[in-house]
Protein backbone atom coordinates (compact mmCIF):
# COMPACT_ATOMS: atom_id res chain seq x y z
CA UNK A 1 0.00 0.00 0.00
CA UNK A 2 1.28 3.32 -0.88
CA UNK A 3 -1.28 5.28 1.13
CA UNK A 4 1.88 5.51 4.25
CA UNK A 5 4.43 7.29 2.04
CA UNK A 6 2.11 10.15 1.11
CA UNK A 7 0.99 10.77 4.18
CA UNK A 8 2.65 13.84 6.34
CA UNK A 9 3.79 12.61 9.76
CA UNK A 10 3.18 9.10 10.97
CA UNK A 11 2.07 9.70 15.14
CA UNK A 12 2.95 6.65 17.71
CA UNK A 13 2.14 6.06 21.09
CA UNK A 14 4.87 4.56 22.74
CA UNK A 15 4.01 2.16 26.39
CA UNK A 16 6.22 0.51 28.61
CA UNK A 17 4.91 -3.18 28.15
CA UNK A 18 2.80 -4.49 24.91
CA UNK A 19 -0.34 -5.84 27.69
CA UNK A 20 -0.78 -1.97 28.25
CA UNK A 21 -1.17 -0.74 24.46
CA UNK A 22 -5.43 -1.13 24.52
CA UNK A 23 -5.20 1.58 27.01
CA UNK A 24 -4.14 5.41 25.96
CA UNK A 25 -4.34 6.45 29.25
CA UNK A 26 -0.80 4.55 29.57
CA UNK A 27 1.27 5.64 27.22
CA UNK A 28 4.73 7.37 27.82
CA UNK A 29 5.04 9.29 24.97
CA UNK A 30 3.77 10.65 21.74
CA UNK A 31 6.23 10.38 19.22
CA UNK A 32 6.00 11.19 14.96
CA UNK A 33 8.04 9.85 11.67
CA UNK A 34 8.30 11.23 8.63
CA UNK A 35 10.82 9.06 7.33
CA UNK A 36 13.10 5.53 8.58
CA UNK A 37 15.27 6.15 11.32
CA UNK A 38 13.60 9.57 12.08
CA UNK A 39 11.43 9.94 14.77
CA UNK A 40 10.91 12.91 16.90
CA UNK A 41 8.93 12.78 20.65
CA UNK A 42 6.45 15.85 21.63
CA UNK A 43 7.46 17.56 24.39
CA UNK A 44 4.93 20.05 24.84
CA UNK A 45 3.57 23.36 23.93
CA UNK A 46 4.19 22.57 20.00
CA UNK A 47 8.22 21.24 20.63
CA UNK A 48 8.91 18.16 18.70
CA UNK A 49 12.91 17.19 19.87
CA UNK A 50 14.43 14.14 18.29
CA UNK A 51 14.13 11.00 20.00
CA UNK A 52 15.59 7.24 19.66
CA UNK A 53 12.66 5.99 22.27
CA UNK A 54 10.78 4.00 19.34
CA UNK A 55 13.97 2.48 18.59
CA UNK A 56 15.14 1.45 21.49
CA UNK A 57 11.61 -0.37 22.23
CA UNK A 58 12.83 -3.22 19.52
CA UNK A 59 16.15 -4.11 21.47
CA UNK A 60 15.93 -7.44 23.03
CA UNK A 61 15.99 -6.53 26.76
CA UNK A 62 13.25 -3.79 26.06
CA UNK A 63 9.23 -4.76 27.33
CA UNK A 64 8.25 -1.25 25.86
CA UNK A 65 6.41 -1.10 22.43
CA UNK A 66 4.27 0.96 20.56
CA UNK A 67 1.48 1.61 17.56
CA UNK A 68 -0.25 3.88 15.56
CA UNK A 69 -2.38 6.63 17.04
CA UNK A 70 -5.76 7.70 15.73
CA UNK A 71 -5.83 11.61 15.75
CA UNK A 72 -7.81 11.81 18.69
CA UNK A 73 -5.69 9.73 20.07
CA UNK A 74 -2.66 12.34 19.12
CA UNK A 75 -4.81 15.16 20.16
CA UNK A 76 -5.49 13.43 23.73
CA UNK A 77 -1.79 13.07 24.46
CA UNK A 78 -0.83 16.38 23.13
CA UNK A 79 -3.15 17.79 25.35
CA UNK A 80 -1.78 16.01 28.59
CA UNK A 81 1.51 16.96 27.43
CA UNK A 82 1.18 20.47 27.54
CA UNK A 83 -0.45 20.26 30.58
CA UNK A 84 2.49 18.46 32.24
CA UNK A 85 5.10 20.10 30.81
CA UNK A 86 5.86 24.19 31.38
CA UNK A 87 5.92 26.22 28.25
CA UNK A 88 9.58 26.78 26.99
CA UNK A 89 10.15 30.11 26.11
CA UNK A 90 12.41 29.29 22.62
CA UNK A 91 10.75 28.26 19.75
CA UNK A 92 11.20 24.79 18.22
CA UNK A 93 13.94 24.37 15.75
CA UNK A 94 12.70 24.63 12.59
CA UNK A 95 12.28 21.34 10.29
CA UNK A 96 15.25 20.10 7.59
CA UNK A 97 15.14 21.15 3.87
CA UNK A 98 14.76 17.00 3.31
CA UNK A 99 11.76 17.53 5.58
CA UNK A 100 10.63 20.14 4.18
CA UNK A 101 10.96 18.59 0.41
CA UNK A 102 9.70 15.41 1.41
CA UNK A 103 6.35 16.98 2.86
CA UNK A 104 5.68 19.21 -0.03
CA UNK A 105 6.47 16.11 -2.44
CA UNK A 106 3.57 14.10 -0.51
CA UNK A 107 1.56 16.95 -0.73
CA UNK A 108 1.45 17.37 -4.40
CA UNK A 109 1.77 13.81 -5.26
CA UNK A 110 -0.40 12.60 -8.10
CA UNK A 111 -0.09 9.07 -9.80
CA UNK A 112 1.54 8.64 -13.12
CA UNK A 113 0.00 6.28 -15.33
CA UNK A 114 -1.96 4.08 -12.95
CA UNK A 115 0.84 4.61 -10.89
CA UNK A 116 2.43 6.43 -7.72
CA UNK A 117 6.73 6.20 -8.38
CA UNK A 118 8.85 7.19 -5.82
CA UNK A 119 12.83 7.53 -5.70
CA UNK A 120 14.73 5.84 -2.63
CA UNK A 121 17.56 7.70 -1.00
CA UNK A 122 20.16 6.46 1.29
CA UNK A 123 19.66 9.53 3.80
CA UNK A 124 16.75 11.77 4.13
CA UNK A 125 18.48 14.82 3.41
CA UNK A 126 19.40 13.50 -0.33
CA UNK A 127 15.56 13.96 -0.85
CA UNK A 128 16.40 17.48 -2.19
CA UNK A 129 18.24 16.18 -5.21
CA UNK A 130 16.26 14.08 -6.79
CA UNK A 131 19.76 13.18 -8.88
CA UNK A 132 21.10 11.14 -5.80
CA UNK A 133 18.72 8.19 -5.66
CA UNK A 134 19.60 5.02 -6.52
CA UNK A 135 16.45 3.18 -7.12
CA UNK A 136 12.98 3.95 -8.39
CA UNK A 137 10.11 2.08 -7.31
CA UNK A 138 5.98 2.30 -7.45
CA UNK A 139 2.99 0.56 -6.71
CA UNK A 140 -0.47 0.79 -8.25
CA UNK A 141 -2.52 3.51 -7.60
CA UNK A 142 -5.46 1.73 -7.12
CA UNK A 143 -3.80 0.32 -3.71
CA UNK A 144 -3.87 -2.89 -4.63
CA UNK A 145 -1.20 -4.85 -6.51
CA UNK A 146 2.45 -5.43 -5.98
CA UNK A 147 5.60 -2.95 -5.30
CA UNK A 148 7.81 -3.06 -8.54
CA UNK A 149 11.53 -2.01 -9.09
CA UNK A 150 13.08 -0.07 -12.29
CA UNK A 151 15.45 -2.20 -13.65
CA UNK A 152 15.38 -1.00 -17.34
CA UNK A 153 13.70 0.92 -20.08
CA UNK A 154 10.09 -0.96 -20.37
CA UNK A 155 11.10 -3.68 -17.56
CA UNK A 156 9.86 -3.55 -14.43
CA UNK A 157 10.50 -6.24 -11.94
CA UNK A 158 9.13 -7.61 -8.71
CA UNK A 159 10.35 -5.41 -5.77
CA UNK A 160 9.67 -5.13 -1.95
CA UNK A 161 7.63 -2.27 0.02
CA UNK A 162 10.00 0.28 1.07
CA UNK A 163 9.20 0.30 4.91
CA UNK A 164 12.55 1.10 6.47
CA UNK A 165 13.81 3.35 3.48
CA UNK A 166 13.51 7.06 2.63
CA UNK A 167 11.35 7.62 -0.79
CA UNK A 168 10.04 10.68 -2.18
CA UNK A 169 7.19 10.49 -4.39
CA UNK A 170 7.83 11.90 -7.93
CA UNK A 171 5.93 12.75 -10.98
CA UNK A 172 6.26 11.94 -14.38
CA UNK A 173 9.31 14.49 -15.27
CA UNK A 174 11.31 13.01 -12.41
CA UNK A 175 10.48 9.48 -13.27
CA UNK A 176 12.36 10.01 -16.79
CA UNK A 177 14.79 11.35 -15.14
CA UNK A 178 15.67 9.01 -12.90
CA UNK A 179 15.09 5.99 -15.37
CA UNK A 180 17.78 7.23 -17.19
CA UNK A 181 20.17 7.92 -14.72
CA UNK A 182 20.07 4.48 -13.74
CA UNK A 183 20.57 3.00 -16.90
CA UNK A 184 23.31 5.22 -17.61
CA UNK A 185 24.89 4.66 -13.93
CA UNK A 186 28.27 3.50 -14.35
CA UNK A 187 27.38 0.89 -11.42
CA UNK A 188 24.12 -0.21 -10.09
CA UNK A 189 24.28 -2.70 -7.30
CA UNK A 190 21.46 -4.80 -6.21
CA UNK A 191 19.87 -7.81 -4.16
CA UNK A 192 17.99 -10.72 -5.36
CA UNK A 193 15.67 -12.47 -2.53
CA UNK A 194 15.09 -15.81 -3.94
CA UNK A 195 11.60 -16.19 -2.38
CA UNK A 196 11.44 -18.07 0.82
CA UNK A 197 14.48 -20.28 -0.07
CA UNK A 198 16.16 -21.12 3.16
CA UNK A 199 20.22 -21.78 3.45
CA UNK A 200 21.85 -22.51 7.01
CA UNK A 201 18.97 -20.86 8.77
CA UNK A 202 18.94 -17.73 6.66
CA UNK A 203 16.77 -16.54 3.49
CA UNK A 204 18.98 -16.74 0.79
CA UNK A 205 19.77 -13.93 -1.81
CA UNK A 206 22.29 -12.78 -4.40
CA UNK A 207 24.07 -9.16 -4.07
CA UNK A 208 24.98 -7.88 -8.25
CA UNK A 209 27.35 -5.72 -9.27
CA UNK A 210 26.12 -4.41 -12.42
CA UNK A 211 28.51 -2.18 -14.36
CA UNK A 212 27.73 -1.71 -18.86
CA UNK A 213 26.39 -4.88 -19.66
CA UNK A 214 27.95 -7.13 -17.06
CA UNK A 215 26.20 -8.83 -13.85
CA UNK A 216 28.78 -10.17 -11.26
CA UNK A 217 27.61 -11.70 -7.81
CA UNK A 218 30.33 -11.84 -4.88
CA UNK A 219 32.73 -15.12 -4.77
CA UNK A 220 34.13 -14.70 -1.60
CA UNK A 221 36.67 -11.90 -1.83
CA UNK A 222 36.18 -11.93 -5.46
CA UNK A 223 33.68 -11.35 -8.36
CA UNK A 224 31.88 -13.71 -10.89
CA UNK A 225 29.52 -13.56 -13.86
CA UNK A 226 25.87 -14.51 -12.98
CA UNK A 227 22.58 -14.04 -14.88
CA UNK A 228 20.59 -13.84 -12.03
CA UNK A 229 18.64 -10.57 -13.35
CA UNK A 230 17.75 -12.51 -16.33
CA UNK A 231 16.12 -15.60 -14.75
CA UNK A 232 13.76 -14.02 -12.41
CA UNK A 233 11.39 -16.94 -11.19
CA UNK A 234 8.35 -16.35 -9.47
CA UNK A 235 8.30 -15.09 -5.68
CA UNK A 236 11.56 -13.62 -6.31
CA UNK A 237 12.33 -9.83 -5.80
CA UNK A 238 14.80 -7.12 -6.51
CA UNK A 239 16.20 -4.10 -4.06
CA UNK A 240 18.43 -1.72 -5.54
CA UNK A 241 21.22 -0.71 -3.27
CA UNK A 242 23.27 2.33 -3.08
CA UNK A 243 26.86 1.85 -3.21
CA UNK A 244 27.08 2.26 0.68
CA UNK A 245 24.61 -0.10 1.88
CA UNK A 246 25.81 -2.95 -1.43
CA UNK A 247 29.24 -2.74 0.57
CA UNK A 248 27.84 -3.24 3.80
CA UNK A 249 25.92 -6.35 2.96
CA UNK A 250 29.13 -7.54 0.65
CA UNK A 251 31.06 -7.40 3.74
CA UNK A 252 28.39 -8.80 6.42
CA UNK A 253 28.19 -11.46 3.31
CA UNK A 254 31.99 -12.71 3.02
CA UNK A 255 32.30 -12.80 6.85
CA UNK A 256 29.25 -14.79 7.34
CA UNK A 257 30.56 -17.23 4.74
CA UNK A 258 34.31 -17.42 5.97
CA UNK A 259 32.61 -17.65 9.53
CA UNK A 260 30.92 -21.26 8.77
CA UNK A 261 34.10 -22.49 6.40
CA UNK A 262 36.44 -22.02 8.87
CA UNK A 263 34.14 -22.68 11.81
CA UNK A 264 35.86 -25.94 12.45
CA UNK A 265 39.13 -25.52 12.54
CA UNK A 266 42.28 -25.34 14.86
CA UNK A 267 43.13 -22.22 14.56
CA UNK A 268 40.91 -19.06 14.38
CA UNK A 269 43.27 -17.41 11.96
CA UNK A 270 42.59 -13.92 10.99
CA UNK A 271 43.90 -10.67 9.25
CA UNK A 272 43.84 -7.55 10.26
CA UNK A 273 42.94 -4.38 8.30
CA UNK A 274 42.19 -0.73 8.37
CA UNK A 275 38.39 -0.66 7.57
CA UNK A 276 35.54 -2.93 5.86
CA UNK A 277 36.77 -1.64 2.40
CA UNK A 278 40.12 -3.43 2.82
CA UNK A 279 39.52 -6.73 3.12
CA UNK A 280 39.17 -7.65 -0.19
CA UNK A 281 42.90 -7.07 -1.08
CA UNK A 282 45.47 -8.86 1.08
CA UNK A 283 47.90 -6.31 0.10
CA UNK A 284 46.76 -3.79 2.77
CA UNK A 285 46.70 -6.17 5.51
CA UNK A 286 48.15 -4.93 8.47
CA UNK A 287 48.76 -8.00 10.54
CA UNK A 288 48.16 -11.39 11.44
CA UNK A 289 47.01 -13.47 14.71
CA UNK A 290 44.89 -16.32 15.86
CA UNK A 291 42.29 -16.46 18.51
CA UNK A 292 42.50 -18.81 20.99
CA UNK A 293 39.51 -20.80 21.95
CA UNK A 294 38.48 -18.94 25.44
CA UNK A 295 34.42 -18.50 25.44
CA UNK A 296 34.52 -16.01 28.37
CA UNK A 297 37.05 -13.39 26.35
CA UNK A 298 38.87 -12.52 23.72
CA UNK A 299 42.17 -13.46 23.31
CA UNK A 300 45.06 -13.82 20.64
CA UNK A 301 48.24 -14.76 20.00
CA UNK A 302 49.97 -11.94 17.70
CA UNK A 303 51.97 -12.99 14.72
CA UNK A 304 55.73 -10.50 15.39
CA UNK A 305 59.27 -10.84 13.76
CA UNK A 306 59.94 -12.32 17.29
CA UNK A 307 57.21 -14.74 17.19
CA UNK A 308 54.20 -15.76 18.38
CA UNK A 309 53.13 -12.85 21.37
CA UNK A 310 49.65 -13.57 23.73
CA UNK A 311 47.56 -10.46 23.81
CA UNK A 312 43.99 -9.96 25.21
CA UNK A 313 40.94 -7.85 24.28
CA UNK A 314 40.42 -5.81 20.77
CA UNK A 315 42.89 -5.66 18.66
CA UNK A 316 41.22 -2.38 16.52
CA UNK A 317 40.51 -2.63 12.85
CA UNK A 318 38.81 -5.07 10.64
CA UNK A 319 39.16 -8.59 11.12
CA UNK A 320 39.06 -11.14 8.51
CA UNK A 321 38.78 -14.83 9.10
CA UNK A 322 41.63 -16.70 6.58
CA UNK A 323 42.32 -19.85 6.09
CA UNK A 324 45.53 -21.85 6.96
CA UNK A 325 46.79 -21.95 3.65
CA UNK A 326 46.05 -17.98 3.25
CA UNK A 327 48.05 -17.60 6.52
CA UNK A 328 51.06 -19.03 5.63
CA UNK A 329 50.94 -17.28 2.18
CA UNK A 330 50.71 -14.08 4.34
CA UNK A 331 52.93 -14.92 6.83
CA UNK A 332 55.74 -15.54 4.50
CA UNK A 333 58.89 -13.22 4.18
CA UNK A 334 58.50 -11.01 1.07
CA UNK A 335 60.75 -10.16 -1.75
CA UNK A 336 61.86 -7.28 0.66
CA UNK A 337 62.63 -9.51 3.03
CA UNK A 338 59.73 -7.96 5.29
CA UNK A 339 57.09 -10.48 5.97
CA UNK A 340 53.47 -9.69 7.81
CA UNK A 341 54.99 -10.29 11.15
CA UNK A 342 56.84 -7.03 10.54
CA UNK A 343 53.73 -4.66 9.96
CA UNK A 344 53.24 -2.84 13.33
CA UNK A 345 49.78 -0.96 14.15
Amino acid sequence: MFQPYLADYRYYALFESQSHMSDIGRATGLYRSISAYCEERYEGHGRWELSIGLSMSSERDSYADYREASPAEVEYLKRRTDEQQQEQPQSSPGESAGVVALLAARRNAEPVDGHYYFAEFDELADVVDVDRAHALIRCPASGGGKWEMFLHEGTWVPGEEPRRKHVLPVGREDVERISRARETAEARYFDVWLGGTVENGLYRHVLVRRTGSADETIDDLGWQHTDVLRRLEPGWWVLELGERAFGSSRYVAVMMGRSRRFGDRRHDYQAFFNSSDDVYDFGKVLFLARRLPNPYELEYELLTPDGWKWVSGSLGGESLPISEEEFQRLAAPHPDGQGAGDVTR
